[in-house]
């Protein structure tokens, strides 16, 4: 989900439960974990820290208290140098940080019903963990988010009146979500990967076939489509390509993709993610190919 829908759901809560004076810790605990959008900046250039990226390492497990640690350095700092009153932190108490960290915690909790998953044991592994039940970040939700903060801020609501309906819409969205996914369950058994489309009657199936990856569309009340065949190996073999797979460019490639194949081509070998080249999948939109000549290394 986007950072604003995670501040507003965070600061939502903190009201609820009645504890008003701590949703600016919430909401930062909250937000601190999409800092790691920025630590791309040093991994594209350095493909062994493939973790270090979005909804990478940051949404880990370890990741979540190193992040909450630091925002609540950051808060003291901010305090040390005037930017906030020392009256925040006092009146917060020890609970500030407890507060900071049950936001970050709420982040991935938020995060996990989501594709394409979270490492969260990383940085001991990258397997990702996911429920499948909803598509990468939702541009509905953050535009539902985007308008009633606006509502709110421009009096048009009352702040109670706007959390009530915000919320209200919120749930009916997971619910909906939520009933399509246990409806889509008995047509999609089998499948190593059922991810699901922005349209929530859509779903795309993902199978091993063996020899191949096979992809086919599923529509609630419709069934599947006719299958699409991806060989795993064309002109190659899993043996021959062994040597490769260790490269931290296919390491971060395998760590974006659902599937990837290998083929050979002139003497060239190329790792890729048949999904997101053909554009049936989107997201991630980076790192979709690495190519491997006579030592030379070339991604893209």
């Amino acid at each position: 989900m986007d950072s604003l829908t995670h501040a507003l759901v965070a600061a939502i809560l903190a009201y609820v439960l009645g504890f008003p004076q701590f949703i600016p810790f919430a909401v930062i605990g909250a937000v601190i974990i999409d800092a790691d959008v920025l630590f791309s900046l040093i991994s594209d250039r350095h493909p062994s820290l493939y973790l270090f990226i979005h909804g990478g390492i940051a949404h880990s497990l370890g990741g979540v208290v190193v992040m909450s640690v630091l925002a609540y350095a950051g808060i003291a700092l901010a305090t040390l140098a005037g930017l906030v009153s020392p009256s925040v932190l006092v009146r917060a108490g020890p609970a500030g940080f407890a507060v900071v960290l049950a936001g970050a915690f709420l982040h991935i909790a938020m995060d996990l019903p989501a594709t394409p998953g979270l490492p969260l044991l990383a940085p001991v592994s990258d397997k990702k963990y996911a429920l499948f039940i909803l598509p990468g970040p939702s541009i509905f939700l953050m535009a539902v988010s985007l308008f009633f903060l606006i509502w709110i801020a421009l009096g048009v609501v009352t702040l109670t009146e706007g959390m009530v309906a915000y919320g209200a819409i919120l749930v009916l969205f997971l619910l909906v979500r939520f009933i399509a996914f246990l409806a889509s369950r008995p047509a999609l058994r089998g499948t190593m990967w059922a991810i699901p489309q922005v349209n929530p009657l859509r779903w795309l199936a993902i199978y091993d076939s063996g020899d191949a990856w096979t992809a086919r569309d599923y529509r609630i009340g419709l069934g599947l489509t006719d299958p699409t065949s991806y060989q795993k190996f064309m002109n190659t073999s899993q043996k021959e390509v062994a040597s490769c797979s260790a490269l931290p460019e296919v390491q971060r490639l395998r760590y974006h993709s659902y599937i990837v194949t290998v083929k050979k081509e002139d003497g060239v070998i190329i790792f890729s993610d048949p999904l997101r080249v053909s554009g049936r999948i989107f997201y991630p939109p980076h790192f979709k190919e690495v190519r491997i000549a006579s030592g030379e290394r070339d991604t893209a």
